[in-house]
């Protein structure tokens, strides 16, 4: 049995890593084995994520003046909360992937960026492309009118080289004539 003094300790400790990380998914894992949940853990740990099982009141009052406030009622029944460090989409995606093996494992939903999401919407932004696929398309699209206008330039010169070169040819032309 907790103290009161332990219990403050793990709101404390879970405040700030809810204050330290924009997403955090909410999922009820009644029905699961020892063994799917530690499976679970280790696929949530490689997408640099985090599973903790904690009481619902402990997570409410974690949840206090933090984003994760806003979806503090899905904190009932048999709750456990992945909290993300890095990317959410590779979370949604382990969520996604795991939905189907696992089926007694029910996603609430959560907050990713400080946006409240449901249950299915995971589902949704698990077929989104990951963080760096994003950034990495993103700067294609920036570089790409450099590129079409460096081309561009270049063509100009190119022409430009074509030009001068036919007329001192045609310039030797009259000379010889």
């Amino acid at each position: 049995m907790l103290t009161k003094a332990g219990k403050e300790q793990i709101v404390k400790g879970y405040n700030e890593r809810f204050k330290g990380s924009p997403s955090l998914f909410v999922l009820e894992y009644k029905g699961l084995t020892v063994k799917e949940i530690e499976g679970l853990r280790r696929s949530l740990k490689k997408a640099k994520a985090e599973l903790k099982v904690a009481k619902n009141t402990l997570l409410k009052l974690a949840s206090l003046d933090t984003d994760i406030e806003k979806i503090k009622d899905m904190f009932d029944g048999s709750t456990a909360v992945a909290i993300c460090k890095d990317d959410p989409i590779a979370v949604a995606k382990v969520f996604s992937e795991s939905l189907k093996s696992l089926r007694p494992l029910k996603l609430k939903g959560g907050i990713v960026e400080g946006r409240v999401i449901e249950g299915p919407d995971v589902s949704k932004l698990s077929q989104l492309p990951s963080r760096p696929v994003l950034v990495a398309e993103f700067l294609g699209l920036i570089s790409s009118p450099l590129s079409n206008l460096m081309g561009t330039l270049m063509e100009l010169e190119r022409k430009l080289l074509h030009a001068l070169s036919a007329l001192k040819d045609l310039k030797e032309k009259k000379g010889e004539a």
